[in-house]
């Protein structure tokens, strides 16, 4: 296949995938969203952080882990956050909680490069430990934060102290930009396809190839086709150089605002 070619099948791609993208940061450590759209508190070991006494809340990370003491800075840092608590209609922890979640989602597409760089990363090093299901749930819909922090919970143990700070500055960060009104960063279809075609060269040719198929046929692919789609995506993007590593992580990160509209 010519690079025209390839051009042409990955501008087709992304424009067919950015119309149903929906946004995956993984902000939100303690709500999730159902299909009918609404935010609600989650449930099974999750549930165990919404307490009405902040000093009950659970940490869920085993406490050698240099993710456990960053889960505990950051929500210290949520509850002392005033502008947080302004918004909130309740003092109740878990409506702050809720908040910021919200505040998360919506401030993904406002956050820099470089951020969204770090949590491309760091969602490369979790993908392994996700089941074929809710791994294909990245790009077909349907993802369940609990359940995602419940299978991640391992890989997460395992960050170092770098990529433990890196996984909670991405959170607060989005959450600031959000209350501070930062704008949009809009991902041009021409970039998103440059970053495809950049995986694609990046592979042996029938790797590539086949690559390329997974995408064309999300549509109808079954669980584990589009997880080995999705792992793809990620690990390979993630490896990109400049600028194509941004391009992906924007890409793949903040959904339908954060890539522009067709």
């Amino acid at each position: 296949m010519t690079q025209m070619s390839y051009k042409k099948k990955c501008l087709g791609i992304s424009a067919l995938i950015i119309t149903s993208l929906a946004a995956f940061f993984l902000g939100c450590l303690f709500t999730k969203k159902h299909d009918a759209g609404k935010t609600t508190i989650g449930d099974d070991k999750i549930s165990n952080l919404i307490l009405n006494d902040p000093n009950a809340w659970i940490n869920p990370y085993s406490a050698s882990s240099p993710i456990h003491r960053e889960f505990d800075e950051f929500k210290t840092w949520m509850l002392n956050n005033r502008k947080l608590a302004t918004l909130s209609d309740s003092t109740n922890p878990s409506h702050l909680l809720r908040l910021s979640g919200q505040l998360q989602a919506k401030g993904v597409p406002r956050l820099p490069t470089d951020l969204l760089e770090q949590r491309l990363s760091s969602v490369s090093k979790i993908l392994p430990s996700l089941d074929t299901h809710l791994c294909s749930t990245l790009l077909k819909g349907g993802f369940s934060t609990t359940e995602f922090m419940v299978q991640a919970s391992s890989a997460m143990e395992s960050f170092n102290d770098e990529e433990a700070k890196a996984w909670f500055l991405v959170n607060k960060a989005a959450i600031e930009a959000q209350l501070d009104g930062l704008p949009l960063v809009v991902l041009s279809t021409e970039d998103a396809t440059r970053g495809i075609v950049e995986i694609a060269k990046s592979m042996y040719g029938p790797q590539s190839r086949a690559f390329i198929s997974g995408l064309t046929g999300l549509k109808t692919a079954n669980d584990e086709d589009t997880c080995t789609t999705v792992r793809i995506l990620y690990t390979k993007g993630n490896s990109l150089p400049e600028p194509y590593r941004g391009y992906m992580a924007r890409w793949l990160l903040t959904g339908k605002e954060g890539n522009e509209e067709l």
